[in-house]
């Protein structure tokens, strides 16, 4: 399978080309001490599923959230409430007196309404949520790799360090021997102090993608950085094998994508909304009962009795029209955006499968042919000029290649998990 090769490469990546006799000397022993990586005592290493868990779990931004859902439900509750009553006073001074309770009574279909619409607001509410977190997904996977490639950086700029060292040993050694000028050694000492200045800059780049990473996941405490390559490559890779042609994965998009599925519901929140609007075309009637009493200034009897009002408003010039003919402009835009997204997502989809398809290219050429004769012509290079066949230049130019074609490979992983990823994104599911 595809993913076996790649993990056969990435053996190959850690392979050392140092003899067994070389001395190893850490670059960051020679580093000023702030500018080596700040390591916490004890670092759990995780693989991408983890992380994800990890991310998605206890997580300050998915909190977030998720509490936006409850902020919605807050309608339903609202959808249910009635008008409050109110008392009635009718106090003509020395004539007629009423008190009674006033209460405005709304048709049951308002509250059906209400109700529906507020449902289908919480419906919508879900989804962007998951829209959420399915976006903080992608930017978790994203930092992983980042922070496991450039780690991987770092141990090939260490190895580049050792075999310019141990270039520089030879060179002495050859030039107290009469056999090179003193030339050589100043070459050997130049590539040595450009090797120290790359592990310098890759050793600040690993802290700065393994704070990111701790960041992006919230921990503060019990850190965590990418596992090995070796074991977590196969799990960055096995999309491949599973891929269909582009119009398959365009049609997967247009049915899994949430902002497609989003603007649907929020089509269907308008029209709930537009029915609310038809609803309330009908006035809520609103009915006054109680006492009137009569004084002796009007009746001999002075005498007390119920009385009834009612108030229903006519619909003749508010009939909810600025309502309704908002919930139609605002349907006709919403059915023009998901015309929109499909075009944004055919052109997110094939962009990413093109690119993951040229990353892909690179790196079976990597495998099958640069890497294997890099490494040859480095340990070729290596024992030549050790033996006097060639000179410095061409040793340090040959262990330099066999570094940048390494570091290309690299590359090209890396190119391939963030097209990966965006090709992830672009559909809207797991691949």
């Amino acid at each position: 399978m595809r993913w076996s090769c790649y993990a056969i490469a990435a053996a190959v990546i850690h392979a050392t080309l140092i003899p067994a006799d070389a001395e190893l000397v850490p670059a960051t022993a020679e580093l000023p001490p702030t500018l080596r990586p700040a390591l916490a005592a004890s670092v759990e290493q995780v693989s991408l599923p983890q992380s994800f868990n990890l991310g998605l779990a206890n997580n300050p931004r998915t909190a977030a959230a998720r509490a936006q859902l409850g902020v919605t439900k807050s309608n339903l509750a609202q959808a249910n409430v009635l008008p409050n009553p109110g008392i009635y006073i009718d106090n003509q001074y020395q004539f007629t007196y009423k008190l009674g309770a006033s209460m405005l009574v709304e048709p049951p279909w308002r509250i059906i309404f209400r109700r529906a619409a507020a449902k289908k607001q919480i419906t919508q509410t879900d989804l962007e949520i998951t829209r959420t977190l399915w976006l903080f997904r992608g930017e978790v996977r994203r930092t992983f790799v980042e922070a496991l490639i450039a780690r991987e950086m770092a141990d090939l700029r260490r190895q580049l360090l050792t075999i310019m060292r141990r270039l520089l040993s030879i060179a002495k050694e050859r030039f107290e021997k009469g056999d090179v000028p003193k030339l050589d050694v100043h070459r050997a000492e130049l590539a040595v102090i450009q090797a120290e200045i790359q592990v310098e800059q890759a050793d600040i780049l690993v802290t700065q993608t393994r704070e990111q990473l701790n960041v992006v996941l919230a921990r503060d405490k019990n850190l965590v950085e990418p596992a090995p390559l070796s074991s977590v490559l196969a799990d960055l890779v096995k999309e491949s094998t599973r891929l269909g042609d582009s119009q398959q994965l365009v049609h997967a998009a247009m049915t899994n994508r949430l902002e497609i599925k989003i603007v649907e519901q929020q089509i269907k929140v308008n029209d709930a909304n537009l029915t609310v609007a038809r609803g309330n075309i009908l006035p809520a009637p609103r009915f006054t009962v109680g006492r009137m009493t009569e004084d002796r200034i009007n009746s001999d009897k002075n005498r007390k009795s119920a009385f009834f009002q009612a108030l229903i408003e006519m619909p003749i010039l508010d009939r909810q029209q600025g309502f309704i003919a908002r919930g139609k402009a605002v349907d006709k835009q919403l059915n023009l955006e998901v015309l929109s997204q499909q075009n944004i997502i055919t052109q997110q989809v094939l962009l990413a499968y093109r690119r993951v398809q040229s990353a892909l290219a690179r790196i079976d050429r990597y495998q099958h042919q640069a890497l294997p004769i890099s490494i040859t012509i480095s340990s070729a290079a290596d024992l030549s000029y050790r033996m006097g066949q060639t000179d410095i230049n061409s040793a340090l130019v040959a262990q330099q290649d066999n570094i940048l074609v390494r570091t290309q490979y690299l590359d090209s992983l890396l190119a391939y998990e963030l097209a990966m990823n965006d090709l992830e994104q672009a559909i809207g599911i797991p691949l």
